[in-house]
């Protein structure tokens, strides 16, 4: 996966705009949680994932060689964390990922969440539910 995105995508869960998609509290819960922990994960932009079969014949999303981070995550997880996940240090070490050069564009910066309550209110409200 390449962590060479700069800014999110017109439709990222995790801008702060009605433009960008929004999600179940419990799917707000995994994919900003993960993006919180140390340890943390990796999180695929969508328009970079395909469609691939699973062993039980269904179809999830999934990523590939040519798959980017989502640069709405990457934001969020420097906001909330500075240094980001485990992962996003190993790569910003292999000078595979520049967070500075992420983190340069304050416009793009203030476009996504700044905390997992921000981003659970904004979307509840979209689903008419209370965070």
């Amino acid at each position: 996966m390449k962590f060479d995105m700069l800014k999110p995508c017109d439709s990222c869960p995790f801008l702060k705009s009605d433009a960008g998609c929004r999600l179940t509290q419990g799917r707000v819960r995994e994919i900003a949680g993960m993006m919180l922990e140390s340890q943390g994960s990796t999180f695929a932009c969508h328009k970079t994932t395909f469609e691939a079969e699973t062993e039980d014949g269904s179809y999830d999303m999934t990523s590939g060689p040519n798959s980017k981070h989502c640069a709405g995550a990457l934001i969020f997880a420097e906001k909330c964390n500075p240094g980001g996940t485990q992962m996003m240090r190993i790569m910003e070490r292999l000078r595979m990922y520049d967070a500075k050069k992420l983190m340069a564009d304050k416009k793009v910066v203030d476009s996504v969440f700044d905390d997992m309550d921000q981003m659970l209110k904004v979307n509840a409200k979209a689903f008419g539910e209370s965070a």
